[in-house]
């Protein structure tokens, strides 16, 4: 008889990236556009604002309850839901025709787009060993940038090439995206399962790999624990701060390029893609990291040093722009920036496997909705701080914002479970 693992979940990993990709495409694509789309509908500096920061809003409030969602009613399912939806929602998005529409779809965007992360990360938990979450965590978040990639870099080229057939091309652009997205989110469902035990290709070596299943995983999230747990205000605080300044490669780097250097088309493309780009690196070896400083160090402190040394990195890195006019200098310190958060975010993610127990598709929507509001804040925040103060000034506060995540980075401690009420 062959004991030996089979390897399905190599392949549900691969499939659940490529969600990751398509995530991060509708995610930015928007923000390649906002010169052209601005002027076709006849926004204001503060209507794009609150366009840039609609998607965020939404993403970051429906997170726990998009989880509990997957939890309750299957992580494959959902997953497949949110995906062929927010696809849908982007395509619309090429359909606006003006503000109000506009800002309702990027709503509707990041409020599908919100069960996402979550329910990949529980993917991860049932098919994967403690031992390679970190690794895991790290493919997934790695399609991710893989995806922002993409879309700032195709999404100029898109545009042209759109205009050069006589269609408005960020119109174009968007609908394309949504329309891929949509026929992709049937062939994850037709790929993936919830956990290798009910996968028709997996054999039983597989499925004991991740252990057993939780004993109640459908159980109601314990609101009152989430709140009162200074260990869960401790990652929020920090994935807010490192989000006030990441956000800025995702909604505002290209309009900096084009409004302030003169960028345009594929050379606009390149330099705003190049940060996520370069910040895959620190993706893929962060997961290695926070293994191996976990085996050598424990939990509490290989979680915890590649979270906040990093973060000081992206501190520095964003202090050198706010001194630098020069947009090679400033892309360049932008690369430093992504790789140090990116280095971090595979021991956030394990962190929240740490310490979750049967809750952790809440204990990561709790992170990633407090981080998220982050987001949300940071184009309104940094937007009224470059018509106040100039560009300089918005670097500034990106680099004070990575400073307190520091230090808010290092009080976060694996070694306590969140606490269950009997």
């Amino acid at each position: 008889m062959n004991t030996r693992p089979t390897s399905i979940r190599y392949l549900v990993l691969i499939v659940t990236a490529l969600v990751s990709i398509f995530m991060y495409v509708d995610r930015v694509c928007l923000a390649s556009v906002t010169t052209d789309l601005q002027r076709d509908l006849q926004l204001s500096d503060t209507q794009l604002d609150l366009v840039k920061s609609a998607f965020f809003w939404s993403y970051a409030l429906a997170q726990v309850f998009a989880g509990v969602l997957s939890l309750r009613f299957g992580l494959r399912r959902m997953l497949a839901i949110y995906l062929f939806l927010w696809s849908l929602f982007t395509g619309l998005a090429g359909l606006a025709n003006g503000f109000a529409v506009l800002f309702l779809v990027r709503l509707l965007v990041g409020l599908t787009e919100a069960g996402a992360y979550p329910t990949m990360a529980m993917l991860v938990k049932n098919w994967f060993p403690v031992s390679k979450r970190g690794f895991a965590n790290s493919m997934v978040a790695l399609g991710g940038r893989f995806g922002g990639v993409i879309g700032q870099r195709l999404t100029p080229v898109l545009v042209t090439g759109f205009a050069s057939v006589h269609i408005v091309g960020w119109r174009g652009s968007l609908i394309l995206f949504g329309g891929l997205g949509v026929l992709y989110s049937l062939i994850f469902f037709w790929l993936v399962r919830d956990r290798a035990s009910t996968h028709p290709w997996a054999n039983t070596a597989e499925a004991e790999l991740a252990g057993p299943p939780p004993v109640a995983s459908n159980e109601p999230t314990d609101w009152l624990v989430l709140v009162t747990t200074p260990n869960l205000w401790y990652s929020g605080a920090t994935q807010f701060c490192i989000n006030i300044g990441w956000a800025f490669l995702i909604t505002s780097l290209p309009e900096y390029l084009e409004k302030v250097h003169g960028l345009t088309g594929d050379d606009k493309g390149y330099w705003a893609s190049l940060p996520l780009l370069v910040g895959m690196s620190g993706m893929f070896v962060g997961g290695f990291l926070t293994d191996a400083l976990s085996k050598r160090l424990g939990v509490r402190w290989g979680r915890a040093l590649p979270i906040s040394v990093s973060l000081a990195a992206c501190a520095g890195a964003y202090f050198v722009c706010s001194q630098s006019s020069n947009y090679v200098v400033v892309v360049l310190m932008l690369c430093v920036m992504t790789v140090g958060v990116d280095l971090g975010v595979p021991a956030i993610c394990a962190f929240a496997q740490d310490i979750g127990g049967r809750q952790t598709g809440a204990v990561l929507g709790w992170g990633n909705m407090i981080g998220n509001m982050g987001a949300a804040v940071s184009p309104l925040l940094l937007g009224l701080i470059q018509r106040q103060a100039g560009w300089s000034a918005v670097f500034f506060a990106c680099a004070l914002s990575f400073a307190v995540a520091v230090g808010t980075g290092l009080l976060m401690n694996a070694t306590k479970p969140l606490r269950v009420r009997s």
